[in-house]
């Protein structure tokens, strides 16, 4: 099959208009940080929706969700974010990673083959490339799996849609941006991101995305948070480690 972009054979585009020099010179390739697959487009993924329509046709309002929540509330368990990773609700028990060196390099040639995802705008080519410069970095450092897999051994996986699916049907928990919470965390928490942003750094010379699931409330009170889970974006691919979650007493700058 020809692959063709703006109407050129793919292999048309030679020098600095080639593929090859586009994902080697991307931004995902310079960063010190490896890419950010759960915000590849520059914007972070949510679940709710400000619009819903009832079986019968009808537009529900917010106000009748709000209704609706509250009904669903009484009859379902609130659950912090502490018994959802001890319930061990996101962990995938038998997720592997496959490092046969034929299937990666397979697996490499295949998304260096799919620019037929690139549409014809300007930035979906560039989303284009970075989800491709995020999966080549990832396979490329899959090659080294096995002499840090001792280390990365220690952290349970878990996936996008599993992540999704307890967002989803536990709508008061929300996945974002670590920092806003790292003056709070204790030592524990920091010591295991900083072990895990070392052994990256030494895997590939980029450092990790770490991400947290908390309540929502917890993203805009600085002084009630309590248990968040600490996750952090593979190296190896488009999934995630979860690398804890402590329920000690949290560090508060007011307090110092």
């Amino acid at each position: 099959m020809e692959l063709k972009l703006f109407g050129k054979s793919v292999f048309e585009f030679k020098g600095k208009n080639s593929l090859e020099y586009l994902v080697s010179n991307s931004a995902e390739r310079k960063s010190e940080f490896l890419p950010d697959f759960y915000n590849l487009n520059g914007s972070f993924i949510f679940f709710e929706s400000s619009i819903e329509i009832s079986p019968s046709g009808s537009i529900i309002t917010d106000e009748q969700k709000l209704k609706n929540q509250k009904k669903k509330q009484k009859k379902e368990i609130h659950l912090t974010p502490k018994a959802v990773y001890e319930l061990k609700m996101l962990n995938e028990e038998k997720f592997t990673i496959n490092t046969d060196s034929k299937y990666v390099d397979e697996q490499v040639e295949q998304f260096k083959e799919k620019l037929d995802i690139v549409k014809l705008s300007e930035n979906d080519m560039t989303n284009g490339i970075r989800e491709v410069s995020s999966i080549l970095i990832r396979m490329e450092n899959r090659k080294k799996y096995k002499e840090f897999k001792d280390f990365y051994d220690n952290y349970a996986y878990t996936t996008t849609v599993k992540i999704d699916e307890v967002i989803k049907k536990h709508n008061y928990l929300k996945l974002g941006n670590v920092v806003q919470f790292v003056p709070d965390l204790p030592p524990e928490a920091i010591k295991e991101m900083k072990e895990y942003t070392n052994t990256t750094k030494r895997l590939c010379d980029k450092k990790p995305v770490f991400y947290i699931m908390a309540d929502k409330k917890d993203f805009k009170k600085s002084d009630k948070r309590k248990d968040p889970i600490l996750l952090a974006q593979s190296p190896f691919g488009h999934f995630w480690q979860i690398i804890g979650c402590w329920d000690k007493e949290m560090l508060f700058l007011a307090d110092l």
